[in-house]
C-alpha cells in the first residue's frame, strides 16, 4: 500500500481551538491506520506563520502543547512555513516562465469596481483582471506588479472528495487569484500548495470552509505538472444555536478546557463522534479503538453540533473511571490552589473527591467544594431551618453520634435512620438543617457522606461549635 502523508497546518495567530483539534485528530487517525500497512506514512505539523503581524511564539507553543497534551503525536519537528518563502517565490516565477501565471498591475479601485459590477449584473464570472495578461509592457515589468494564476476560461473542474463526493465547478467561477503580492511576498494560496508538495503530502484533510480554495489551489498543481493530492473536507462544528462554533458559545481554546480540568480522553471521545458513529452499544470510545474503527468515508457531510453538556457527560464518565487517580494527580500539578488543599489533608481531599466525583463536570469545580471541609474555623451561618426544635434534636443526636463505635457510611446511615424513626419525625426535619449546620448549604451529599468526609472528630466538633454558638 502507498504511504499516506497528511498534515495539520494551523496558523499561530490564535490559540488551538476545538475545530482545529478535530481536524488534527482525524489526520492523526488516518495516518495511524495507514502506518499499519506502510511504515513510511507520516503525519506532519506545519506552522503557517507568514502573517508576521499576528503570529506569535505564544500561540505556536499553545498549538504544540495542546497537541502533546491530547496525545496527537506528529512525525518529525514542526515545519515552519516562514522559512520557505524563497521557495514559494521560486515556484511563482517558474509559473510565470511556463506562461501559467501573469503579471498584473490593476489598481485596488479597479478591482473593487469589477467585483461590484459582477455582483450587480449577477455575473458568476470571477475573473478580475482582463487587461494585464495580454499587455506585453505589463508582462515585461521587473517590479511593481502582483503575480496571478492562469485559469482556463472554459470548461469545468471536478474534485472527488473523500467526504463530500464528486463536486464540479465551472472554471468561470474560479478567480485568477494572486500568488505573489506587489512586495514579492507569497500569498497563503501559493505557500500552502508549495509546502504540501515539498512535504510529500498526498492526503489533505481540512475543514470544508477551504473547499472553494481547493478548486483554486488545484491549478497550481496542474500548472506545475504536480500530482494532485486526495482531499477530504470536514464539515465545520456549530454551536447549539446552529452558528459556527466560536468564543460566544463558551470555551473553545484547548488551554481553557485543560485549565478547567477536562480530560484528554473526553475531548477526543466527544469530538470524534461529531458526525461519525462507531456503532457500539455505548458512546465511550478511546483512541486505540477509534483508530481500529474509524472510516472517514462514513463521516457526515453536514455540520455537527458541539454540546458542552455532552462533553461534560463524557468527562464525568472518565473522571469516575480514573484508576489510581492518575488524571487527578496530573491536574493537581497544574492547579496550585487544589494542590495546596491536597497537601493540607490528603485523606480528606480524596474522600471529598470520591463522594463528589459523580456530580462534577471537571476538576476545577473542586475549588468551590473543598474549602468548606478544610476550614478549621468553620462557622454555621444563620438559617430559618436552624430553629429551637432542630437545636434540641441535634443536642440529643450528638450524644447518639458520640457512642457510634464504627464510623462507616453504612453505620452512619443506619444510625441516622434509627434516630429519625425513634423520634417519629420526617427526614427533612432533621436532614436539611443538619446539612446546613455542617456545610452551610441545603444541597449537597447525604448527611452520612458529609460525616464520612469530615471524619468523626471534626463532625462532632462542628456540632459542638454550633450548639455553643446557637
Amino acid at each position: 500500500m502507498k504511504a499516506i502523508i497528511t498534515r495539520f497546518a494551523p496558523s499561530p495567530t490564535g490559540n488551538l481551538h476545538l475545530g482545529g483539534i478535530r481536524t488534527a485528530l482525524i489526520n492523526y487517525i488516518i495516518t495511524e491506520q495507514a502506518k499499519k500497512d506502510s511504515v513510511n506514512s507520516k503525519f506532519y505539523l506545519r506552522i503557517e506563520d507568514t502573517d508576521t503581524k499576528r503570529s506569535t511564539e505564544e500561540y505556536k507553543q499553545n498549538i504544540i502543547n495542546g497537541l502533546k497534551w491530547l496525545g496527537i503525536d506528529y512525525d518529525e519537528d514542526p515545519y515552519i512555513q516562514s522559512s520557505k518563502i524563497l521557495r514559494h517565490q521560486e515556484v511563482a516565477y517558474e509559473l510565470l516562465k511556463k506562461n501559467k501565471a501573469f503579471k498584473c498591475i490593476c489598481s485596488n479601485e479597479y478591482l473593487k469596481r469589477k467585483r461590484e459590477l459582477n455582483k450587480n449584473n449577477r455575473n458568476n464570472n470571477k475573473r478580475l483582471c482582463e487587461i494585464c495578461e495580454k499587455n506585453s509592457d505589463t508582462q515585461s515589468l521587473s517590479d511593481g506588479f502582483v503575480v496571478r494564476i492562469k485559469i482556463p476560461k472554459d470548461g469545468e473542474t471536478s474534485i472527488s472528495d473523500l467526504i463530500q463526493g464528486k463536486v464540479i465547478v465551472k472554471n468561470t467561477e474560479i478567480d485568477d487569484f494572486v500568488l505573489l503580492r506587489s512586495d514579492g511576498t507569497p500569498t497563503y494560496m501559493l505557500s500552502v500548495v508549495v509546502d504540501d508538495f515539498d512535504m510529500g503530502v498526498n492526503t489533505i484533510i481540512r475543514g470544508d470552509d477551504h473547499f472553494n480554495n481547493t478548486f483554486r489551489q488545484i491549478y497550481i498543481y496542474l500548472n506545475m505538472n504536480w500530482n494532485i493530492p486526495n482531499y477530504a473536507h470536514i464539515p465545520l462544528i456549530h454551536g447549539e444555536d446552529g452558528k459556527k462554533l466560536s468564543k460566544r458559545h463558551g470555551a473553545v481554546n484547548i488551554n481553557e478546557f485543560k485549565d478547567k480540568g477536562y480530560l484528554d480522553k473526553s475531548i477526543i471521545n466527544n469530538l470524534i463522534l461529531l458526525g461519525w458513529s462507531p456503532n457500539k452499544k455505548n458512546e465511550y470510545i478511546e483512541i486505540k479503538d477509534i483508530v481500529k474503527l474509524f472510516n472517514i468515508k462514513n463521516l457526515s457531510k453536514s455540520s455537527s453540533i458541539f454540546s458542552y453538556d455532552k462533553l461534560n457527560f463524557f468527562n464525568n464518565y472518565y473522571l469516575n473511571n480514573d484508576k489510581n487517580y492518575v488524571s487527578l494527580n496530573s491536574y493537581l500539578k497544574e492547579n496550585t490552589l487544589l494542590n495546596n488543599y491536597f497537601n493540607a489533608d490528603k485523606e480528606k481531599f480524596i474522600r471529598i473527591f470520591s463522594i463528589y466525583k459523580k456530580n462534577i463536570n471537571f476538576y476545577k469545580e473542586l475549588e468551590t467544594i473543598i474549602p468548606v471541609y478544610l476550614n478549621d474555623n468553620f462557622k454555621t451561618t444563620k438559617h430559618q431551618l436552624l430553629d429551637d426544635n432542630f437545636n434540641n434534636l441535634i443536642k440529643d443526636f450528638l450524644q447518639n453520634l458520640k457512642g457510634l463505635a464504627i464510623w462507616t457510611n453504612e453505620g452512619l446511615e443506619k444510625n441516622i435512620k434509627d434516630y429519625i424513626n425513634n423520634k417519629k419525625i420526617k427526614f427533612s426535619v432533621f436532614g436539611k438543617p443538619t446539612r446546613i449546620m455542617l456545610i452551610n448549604t441545603e444541597n449537597g451529599p447525604s448527611i452520612s457522606d458529609i460525616f464520612i468526609i469530615l471524619g468523626k472528630k471534626d463532625s462532632i466538633q462542628r456540632i459542638k461549635n454550633y450548639i455553643s454558638g446557637s
